[in-house]
């Protein structure tokens, strides 16, 4: 069916011999092509020792007609199902059913310093209702405050300066008794604490860092006067002049300061 005199580079010696020639499956070799009137194009392939027989596609009779836009680098035909390649199991994976779609909101949210055991236990189980007013609150909204003094981070409890005044008293009267350097700063101490529970109640802060008037939010907690001194909480922070703003806090108590004002924001212990 071949005629051996075709020029070798003809298209047809390249359909019939090229890298991409169809063979018989049953390992006769390329497959010959022939006219075939059942087939759509006329022209099909089949092998001349066993007879199996082939249509020809379009894609061939492309190649054949146009053999200088033709690419015999590619198959004349791809497979409309190819076989799929093999995966391993270990990579096979499925999708997870959501099983719920709405994201649920903690019962409690802390803040950044403070823990889960140095909260009240029934912030958790009434998660909805206002916190106690800090201890120390005045009618005009402002803290008192205990601890002034602050070595970094770290405050110094003034129920240490209380003990200390009474040390000093106790030693200068060890003559008249002994036990009393151990009795007075025990005394002060627990008057002292007395105090600032019942009597003058205040609330330990700590100075956590400074910021500017104009930068100050809502619910945040300030010293009025400078590093020491009682806290205000902020209510609402408004442009007063073009260089100063006026900052109200909680309770009716309102300050004029300068909108680059370093005031220290605090953090409050129960």
């Amino acid at each position: 069916m071949v005629n051996p005199d075709t020029d070798r580079t003809s298209a047809l010696h390249i359909l019939e011999n090229g890298p991409h020639a169809p063979r018989c499956p049953r390992g006769h070799g390329p497959l010959t092509a022939g006219p075939d009137d059942q087939a759509p194009t006329g022209v099909a392939l089949s092998c001349p020792t066993c007879g199996h027989r082939r249509d020809t596609e379009v894609s061939m009779l492309n190649t054949l007609l146009n053999p200088g836009t033709a690419r015999f680098d590619t198959p004349l035909r791809t497979d409309p199902t190819p076989p799929r390649p093999e995966v391993d199991p270990a990579e096979i994976t499925a999708e997870i059913a959501a099983i719920q779609t709405d994201a649920r909101e903690p019962l409690g949210k802390t803040a950044p310093e403070t823990t889960r055991d140095s909260l009240d236990p029934d912030h958790f189980d009434f998660p909805d209702e206002l916190p106690p007013p800090p201890r120390g609150q005045r009618p005009d909204g402002t803290i008192r405050t205990t601890g002034w003094l602050q070595l970094g981070r770290h405050p110094i409890s003034s129920g240490i300066w209380a003990a200390l005044a009474g040390a000093a008293p106790g030693l200068a009267l060890v003559d008249l008794a002994a036990w009393l350097p151990l009795a007075l700063p025990a005394l002060t101490c627990t008057a002292w604490y007395a105090t600032t529970r019942w009597l003058r109640p205040a609330s330990p802060a700590i100075n956590r860092e400074r910021l500017r008037a104009d930068e100050l939010l809502p619910g945040d907690p300030v010293r009025l006067h400078g590093p020491i001194g009682p806290v205000g909480i902020v209510e609402q922070v408004t442009p007063d002049t073009e260089q100063h703003v006026r900052v109200r806090f909680t309770g009716g108590t309102h300050r004029v300061l300068p909108a680059d004002a370093r005031c220290h924001l605090v953090h409050l212990r129960a």
